[in-house]
């Protein structure tokens, strides 16, 4: 039976990783009790069939994967992604570990690349607000689940929440006057050049760097197919790439108006998973 409270935090990996802990101590507390599984109590060779229904397993297989899914829209070292990618592939084939040695390799190897990434993944997070973190792994969730849709929606809503903290950052006033309830398609108009030519905008026209402008266009684009009653269908390969160009807008560092106390995660310190035993 899944554990609920793995799964709550596997749906929120994003924001757990940012406010509670790396993965690299999740992973660690999730393997710290192998040799007391019991497809390793059977002799010198695993039993196929426990191993496939253990728990413990299933449960570290589901946390590893959605990981490497995190990398890759963060966009971390691809090659690391990738051979993480081959060893999870490896170990959700029981066929493929034999024994508990060949388990344990394997289960170095993913450490190693763990601790490669680490630092890359904790920069690229700590451009992410919470609210941010919430509403990407929300969209994440979608997309596992094939809402493709609510996938479109969610990551963009995450982008329009971006620009909205951009704008007011640089000025309250005119945000809160003019573009407090103002959607996406609002405030992309914002940028175009032949927009909001006044004095007063010019400076806000400078926040959003030139090679995002036409990102944010077509953002806005999708997330009105997806949220409203249009003919436009939206694939998964649309939803995908949709959620790879939210990623690359909300992790540059060059759209990020936070200070370091902003981006402190205020959620409580939770426990990490518990030991299996």
């Amino acid at each position: 039976m899944d554990n609920y409270e793995d799964i709550d935090k596997i749906n929120s990996l994003l924001h757990y990783m940012k406010g509670i802990e790396p993965f690299s101590r999740t992973f660690a507390s999730l393997t710290k009790s192998r040799s007391k599984w019991c497809p390793f109590l059977h002799g010198k060779r695993i039993d196929h069939d426990c191993y496939r229904s253990n728990p413990e397993i299933t449960g570290l297989l589901r946390w590893t994967n959605k990981y490497i899914a995190c990398c890759k829209y963060i966009d971390t070292d691809r090659h690391a992604i990738d051979l993480m990618s081959e060893v999870l592939a490896k170990l959700q084939n029981p066929e493929l570990v034999i024994d508990r040695k060949g388990f344990d390799a394997m289960l170095a190897d993913i450490r190693r690349l763990i601790s490669f990434v680490e630092n890359n993944v904790n920069e690229k997070l700590n451009t992410l607000s919470c609210r941010e973190c919430e509403r990407l792994d929300e969209a994440l969730v979608c997309f596992q689940n094939y809402c493709f849709y609510s996938t479109v929606v969610m990551a963009v809503s995450a982008v329009e929440h971006r620009i909205h903290e951009m704008i007011k950052r640089r000025n309250p006033t005119l945000h809160d006057r003019q573009f407090k309830n103002a959607m996406l398609g609002q405030l992309v108009q914002i940028f175009d050049d032949n927009a909001y030519k006044e004095k007063k905008y010019q400076r806000i026209k400078r926040l959003m760097p030139r090679k995002h402008r036409p990102l944010v266009t077509l953002l806005n684009e999708y997330r009105v197919f997806s949220a409203h009653p249009k003919e436009e269908k939206v694939t998964a390969q649309i939803a995908e790439s949709v959620l790879h160009l939210c990623f690359a807008f909300l992790t540059d560092p060059d759209t990020c108006p936070y200070d370091k106390k902003e981006l402190k995660c205020s959620q409580p310190q939770q426990a990490a998973p518990p030991d299996r035993q």
